[in-house]
């Protein structure tokens, strides 16, 4: 018999992993958190500022249900294996953060320790890391971040004073789950299926690969600001220990305004200057995820994050060929203010993109093509050094062996979906809901197209 779910999360904290007289708040789905207080040597809370009001903002949002309309609820029990990768495929490419329930079936029940980290993820207890801070976020947003070693921060902890983070642990091992293992197209159908018409012959940047695994690592009352994931990919999220209350947001109307989706982006990350802005224009609701669910969030998708227990996910990174229109629309918001929305820089997506571009002609019928996000794939690659993100190396956009077949093939793809001189692919691609996916395509017509890519 399944033990009651515990709501109050502060009894255990208050005074051993928190301040004793750290406040508390109520979330609108029943559970009573801490909020995050660190102090000065004034004993005034530096988290009153920006982080407390954040936080009673996405507190009082509305709990996704599985009866919401903006987000997809699966169950591992509820959908049989051989159909989980196209719902979940299908829902992301509406645009639809995807949760899948699975506690109970998450057999490690253990304190989050460094020991805990070491014996079940290889994460050795001596491994160097970045540290981010809330206390110094709060003094100085720039430099947030300090060198240290795994194993004082597990320690830090138990220590009332401090509220940190390690984000990005590398874990090139984790992955999704099995049904699930094919739904990045990048390595899939981008990588695998691409060395036999262009062998890899430059340097490839190594992130085309650490991206797809790692591990983020809180402690009690971590709040992440709001954000989108850099390079327009999709990211997932597997809670392993600890819990954690994911808010996503999307704007309530003008789904085919590109600058009120830039607006909207911009205003978030600077939620205390534009609350009342934020309230008339955003929806959120707030995804609650605990040990064995999994979260995948489509690309662009604005959310913040807050961990009010100690809490240890793993993660990766990917693309999607059903949701490149959303990819295209990530990547444009990195170029004009990535500096100030994304979680960090990123250096593959374009190499990555070219591949999956020469993967289509070869790309399996049972891969659903839509004509949108195939038109901004071409967009992509057609004009692969204007997605260089904000601050970005040039080295990102570099021309290498897959940049002239990946150049012909868009073309041809785009001309097949009728672009010409007088009707470019943009002038198609910003034209109505930036969300929609558009008509499917119908393969043996692309097929036809493509024809000439195909000899061997």
């Amino acid at each position: 018999m399944t033990a009651p779910h515990n709501y109050d999360l502060t009894g255990t904290l208050l005074g051993t992993e928190v301040p004793l007289n750290s406040p508390v708040i109520t979330w609108k789905d029943g559970h009573t958190t801490i909020l995050p207080a660190v102090y000065d040597e004034k004993k005034n809370n530096l988290c009153e500022a920006v982080d407390i009001p954040i936080i009673r903002y996405l507190a009082k949002c509305p709990e996704s249900t599985p009866h919401s309309q903006y987000v997809t609820h699966l169950s591992n029990a509820d959908i049989p294996p051989n159909m989980m990768e196209d719902v979940v495929s299908s829902a992301l490419s509406l645009n639809k953060p995807v949760v899948i329930r699975g506690i109970g079936q998450h057999a490690v029940e253990e304190e989050l320790t460094a020991d805990f980290l070491d014996k079940h993820y290889a994460i050795s207890p001596h491994r160097a890391v970045w540290i981010h801070d809330a206390k110094s976020r709060a003094i100085d947003h720039t430099k947030v971040t300090t060198a240290g070693v795994l194993k004082s921060f597990c320690e830090s902890m138990k220590d009332p004073e401090k509220i940190q983070c390690v984000l990005d642990i590398p874990l090139a091992q984790t992955s999704l789950q099995d049904q699930l293992r094919n739904l990045d197209h990048g390595l899939a159908h981008g990588w695998n299926h691409t060395t036999y018409d262009v062998q890899i012959t430059s340097n490839v940047h190594p992130e085309n690969f650490t991206v797809k695994g790692w591990g983020l690592l809180h402690h009690a009352g971590f709040l992440t600001y709001p954000h989108h994931d850099a390079e327009g990919s999709l990211t997932w999220v597997r809670m392993e220990v600890g819990m954690k209350f994911w808010v996503v947001f999307r704007p309530i109307d003008r789904h085919d305004d590109r600058k009120h989706l830039q607006d909207m982006a911009i205003k978030l990350g600077d939620f205390t200057e534009n609350e009342v802005w934020i309230r008339a224009n955003c929806r959120a609701e707030v995804i609650t995820i605990m040990p064995g669910d999994t979260l995948i969030i489509p690309p662009g998708q604005l959310h913040a994050v807050y961990t009010p227990v100690a809490s240890f996910a793993t993660g990766g990174h990917f693309y999607h060929y059903g949701c490149m229109h959303l990819t295209e629309i990530s990547r444009y918001l990195d170029v004009v203010v990535g500096d100030c929305l994304t979680n960090q820089a990123l250096h593959n997506a374009l190499e990555t993109l070219r591949r999956m571009m020469i993967g289509i002609p070869r790309l399996s019928p049972r891969i659903s093509l839509y004509k949108r996000p195939l038109l901004a794939l071409c967009i992509m690659v057609l004009q692969g050094k204007q997605y260089r993100a904000k601050g970005g190396h040039k080295s990102a956009v570099a021309d290498t062996e897959t940049a002239a077949l990946s150049k012909e093939i868009s073309a041809a793809i785009a001309s097949h979906l009728g672009v010409t001189k007088r009707k470019s692919a943009s002038m198609l691609l910003y034209k109505g809901d930036q969300f929609e996916r558009g008509a499917l395509v119908v393969r043996e017509e692309l097929d036809k197209a493509l024809i000439r890519f195909t000899e061997l």
